[in-house]
């Protein structure tokens, strides 16, 4: 017959004992992990709230709108860039900031040569204009670039904390 306390420091042996290291582990560590996971969980999804709250431009597409805007060539201390210049406009009842505007370039065929996003970091109010900038590093040579089509893909609520 196997001992049901240690001779030495007098500790339970059986799994029914609380005191047994596996028993302890299933009543004291797992619940606090658990615990510790839905307060990260709930946390991180708050933190998302606070950062973009709702509405979400998804359920306003197209409401961002470019009115006029010009490619124009321009050396950096990086290298040369394209910078894309305009007049952005909202058609919607809410405020959006931190617009990402998807720039696609063509050759003069009209084949699609370069694509990037781009991101303006400014806030644009209901019923406004604004005007905006994005620099792109180009993939090709100057010549190669014949058109640009730019349009805004995503932005984020004004009202966010950050």
């Amino acid at each position: 017959m196997e001992a049901k306390l240690c001779p030495h420091c007098r500790q339970w042996l059986t799994l029914k004992s609380f005191r047994h290291p596996l028993i302890s582990l299933l009543v004291h560590v797992l619940p606090v992990t658990a615990i510790w996971v839905a307060i990260g969980v709930v946390g991180f999804s708050r933190l998302d709230e606070m950062q973009n709250p709702k509405p979400y431009y998804s359920e306003f597409p197209n409401s961002l709108k470019i009115l006029e805007s010009r490619m124009n060539w321009a050396q950096s201390n990086d290298g040369l860039r394209i910078y894309i210049t305009g007049v952005l406009t909202n058609t919607s009842p809410e405020s959006w900031k931190d617009a990402e505007f998807d720039c696609r370039f063509f050759d003069s065929h009209g084949a699609m040569l370069d694509a990037d996003v781009g991101h303006g970091y400014m806030t644009i109010l209901p019923h406004d204009d604004t005007a905006f900038r994005v620099g792109i590093i180009p993939n090709a040579t100057t010549n190669e670039y014949a058109s640009f089509k730019i349009f805004v893909g995503n932005a984020r609520n004004a009202k966010g904390w950050f």
